[in-house]
């Protein structure tokens, strides 16, 4: 079983600029519950703790993922904060978006209730949207001391920006914190460049970026890292060996849950008994697989990872 904690949203995606967008699209977003439901259309038994508005767009988040095979039953629905919202306006480059934060920074947890999300899990997921907030910190480094005491190995995707912090900058002491404990992440050579930005030298190459980014995840006490780096894939490391991943894609439609899809094959792979490096490879898969289509609804029920 693998839990997933963090946020679940909706994307208002436009291809207009904000300050003139008339015409928004709605998808159901927020990456902890993107992997949930691709891992669990992988066979993967996935948990998710979150929490909603109880709303019309709370109600279609729980939908698709109960229909996809995601335990649902620890999602909080909230009487008073609507469901969070993200305004993506689609550029050539990185999207800009903005974000009214709603349900999901009022996640709450006893401690009993803790022991009981718990129950049958082997590995927990963090998203960097647990950490933007004082009340989700406090709870998130509950959860992962109370998990690393059952041996429970703890997954974290640091997708931090900025805009996600209530300062208007990612705080660096809670994700180094938290980097401690991580047996698994998966940067982006973004997400790396955002946390450590300014560390290295303008003329740098990607190699070297990449072999320094790694290592600065290792040396703050990650034991897996791959960090994956658009058209030029993926690198696995163990902190001993890194092992470069070619890109699968045959066809590059839109990269929209490409990430997600990672995560989901790695997953799939380690719930299998495969180690590290072979379950990148299978992460690899996935996202090839995801970046055929538009969006990041992608059923992945038939899709044979091996």
């Amino acid at each position: 079983m693998v839990l997933f904690v963090g946020e679940l949203l909706a994307d208002m995606i436009t291809e207009e600029l904000f300050q003139e967008a008339e015409n928004f699209v709605l998808k159901i977003g927020g990456s902890p519950g993107n992997i949930a439901r691709y891992s669990a259309q992988l066979g993967v038994p996935s948990r998710m703790l979150s929490r909603v508005g109880n709303d019309p767009i709370g109600g279609r988040i729980l939908k698709r993922l109960a229909e996809s095979g995601v335990d649902v039953s620890f999602v909080q629905e909230d009487n008073i904060h609507g469901t969070t919202l993200v305004f993506v306006q689609k550029t050539p480059g990185s999207p800009d978006f903005f974000v009214i934060r709603g349900a999901d920074q009022y996640l709450e947890l006893a401690d009993d209730e803790i022991e009981r999300v718990l129950e049958g899990v082997k590995v927990v997921h963090f998203s960097c949207w647990m950490l933007s907030r004082c009340n989700l910190y406090e709870l998130t480094m509950r959860i992962v001391k109370v998990a690393s005491g059952k041996g429970i190995s703890v997954s974290f995707d640091p997708n931090c920006r900025d805009k996600l912090f209530e300062c208007g900058r990612i705080d660096s002491e809670k994700v180094m914190n938290m980097l401690r404990y991580t047996t698994y992440s998966k940067p982006s050579l973004d997400d790396a460049v955002a946390i450590f930005k300014s560390e290295l030298s303008v003329n740098s190459s990607v190699e070297n970026e990449v072999k320094y980014y790694i290592e600065r995840f290792h040396q703050l006490g990650v034991k897996y890292v791959v960090l994956t780096a658009g058209k030029m894939g993926a690198y696995a490391s163990d902190g001993n060996t890194i092992i470069h991943i070619p890109p699968s894609a045959k066809k590059v439609i839109d990269a929209t849950g490409a990430g997600d899809g990672f995560w989901a094959g790695m997953y799939y792979a380690l719930t299998k008994g495969y180690d590290f490096f072979k379950a990148c490879e299978f992460g690899s898969k996935v996202a090839g697989h995801i970046v055929g289509f538009v969006g990041a609804d992608v059923p992945l029920n038939e899709f044979k990872v091996e």
